[in-house]
């Protein structure tokens, strides 16, 4: 993924973003984003078929060697850590795969069942959090139907295993969130971000009011940081404006804001300075900045 991501930036197209942003935030941005998407996917999905070629040969030789009239072939996915490996989006490079033809023929005829399960996604329904269990169907459930009541079973058992419900649906109407790892110990701009994570204040507001927060966050830094600046703002001011800027980072990447839509302006400065209710000396140095 890494060597994908440095070959597009070398692209004249590729976006600027203030901090990380998703994928999905770069590519709209660029010429061709249905195609960038779908190299993104196929990077993405080469460790989810290099698995399929092995379990293929697996369960192939394991028929040949303890043959039975009926036989279930199962292959198992799991996802402890892997926030990148979204239940939907592995469930369409799964079923796609398996999809796959040579000469007629499946690529996989020795899979009958691909199930996946994640542990670092969740959603919540009915009031208790609910993890993905996605099963993909492979060709040999096409010939032989009474398999699916095998996996069927299956999940049954797995639910009364883990005295826990199931709810049916298909992965891609399912919003699965990813969970964050909280360690003992953090640093304080990832705790900035796990907050806002969880509790994203400034998603509901619009474009124009998130360029102002911004503006406000950058009129208080500058202010900290320039060596000529009129007044300074006390600590506690000044940290709240890098947790501001922190969270406004977010919000633009979620959006797919990209830097150059938020460049600073004099006279948004000046306008973040009164709603700020900075004294007439920092209005007067923002209005100034024109002229340097």
């Amino acid at each position: 993924m890494d060597n994908l991501t440095d070959e597009l930036r070398q692209r004249p197209d590729w976006p600027e973003f203030l901090g990380s942003a998703p994928v999905q935030a770069m590519t709209r941005h660029m010429d061709d984003p249905e195609a960038v998407n779908a190299k993104f996917v196929n990077r993405i999905g080469r460790a989810i078929v290099n698995h399929l070629k092995k379990a293929n040969k697996q369960l192939g030789a394991h028929q040949n060697n303890f043959p039975r009239k009926n036989l279930v072939r199962l292959m198992l996915l799991i996802n402890e850590d892997h926030e990148l490996y979204e239940p939907a989006l592995i469930a369409h490079i799964v079923q796609r795969a398996l999809k796959r033809t040579k000469d007629g023929r499946p690529l996989y005829p020795n899979i009958d069942t691909v199930i996946f399960t994640s542990e670092r996604h969740a959603t919540v329904k009915n009031g208790q959090v609910v993890f993905p269990l996605i099963a993909v169907e492979g060709s040999g459930l096409e010939t032989d139907i009474w398999k699916r009541t095998i996996v069927d079973h299956l999940f049954e058992r797995w639910a009364n295993w883990t005295h826990t419900p199931t709810y049916k649906g298909n992965p891609k109407d399912v919003a699965f969130t990813t969970l964050d790892h909280v360690p003992e110990k953090m640093a304080r701009q990832d705790l900035w971000r796990l907050q806002y994570r969880r509790r994203p204040y400034m998603a509901h507001i619009s474009d124009e009011d998130l360029r102002d927060r911004f503006d406000e966050a950058m009129a208080t830094s500058m202010l900290t940081m320039h060596k000529h600046a009129p007044v300074k703002p006390s600590i506690a001011v000044r940290d709240q404006a890098i947790i501001l800027f922190t969270h406004v980072m977010m919000e633009m990447s979620e959006r797919g804001i990209t830097a150059p839509k938020f460049a600073l302006e004099s006279k948004r400065l000046v306008a973040a300075a009164g709603r700020l209710n900075m004294p007439p000396p920092v209005v007067t140095w923002f209005e100034s900045m024109d002229r340097r």
